[in-house]
């Protein structure tokens, strides 16, 4: 059996525009759609739903902030208004607007405080879902290995895979290189009853299973 070469979808361009490989027709190559794998697999379910849980955390205590922002901003508007009222004394005026100052001070330094907070959220959000979707992928990455060296592929090539310019890599593929479908069966060969059931309704969208 050949040695098995699992190609990532970063240099696809490159071993595609190489003399040997396009010379060597004994080749046997498939395509996976890891988007797909990723989103199929049974073990991420669990995962994106954490993360959409902390997404909402995120979002609802941003809005939280922002609101009180602007309810001291309507505070500040409505002193700079008292301010402006010709009955009033001079000095009462001039009370409000000092009010209206420090008001609009606290709201601009709640605001920074806010913009520095979601920035630091969604910065570690990020980190987060790269390590946790980066081991789901590496887990696959695994299995694919394990059914190249099975069915002696040469090469397995990312077909959602995108350049720098997020153009596809893969403008085309015969259906019948395709192993999505018996990917999808095999990562999740352990997937508690439900999601295996969820899974195997894959196999019902055609021949190629894209």
């Amino acid at each position: 059996m050949k040695t098995f070469k699992i190609i990532a979808a970063l240099f696809s361009v490159l071993i595609m525009a190489s003399s040997s490989f396009a010379q060597d027709k004994n080749d046997k190559i498939g395509t996976v759609d890891m988007q797909k794998l990723l989103a199929k697999f049974h073990k991420s379910s669990a995962v994106l739903e954490t993360f959409k849980s902390y997404e909402k955390q995120i979002i609802e205590r941003n809005k939280m902030k922002a609101e009180e922002v602007s309810a001291l901003m309507a505070e500040a508007t409505e002193a700079q208004k008292s301010a402006e009222t010709p009955s009033f004394a001079r000095e009462k005026k001039e009370q409000f607007l000092r009010e209206a100052q420090s008001i609009r001070s606290e709201a601009k330094a709640r605001e920074d405080a806010r913009i520095a907070w979601i920035t630091r959220k969604k910065t570690a959000f990020s980190e987060k879902q790269a390590v946790e979707l980066g081991g789901l992928r590496k887990e696959i990455m695994g299995m694919v290995r394990e059914l190249g060296d099975a069915e002696g592929y040469d090469y397995i090539f990312d077909k959602s895979g995108s350049s720098g310019a997020a153009i596809p890599i893969l403008a085309y593929t015969k259906d019948a290189t395709s192993l999505t479908a018996k990917m999808l069966e095999r990562i999740n060969r352990d997937a508690p009853e439900d999601d295996a059931e969820g899974a195997g309704q894959e196999k019902t969208e055609g021949p190629s299973g894209e």
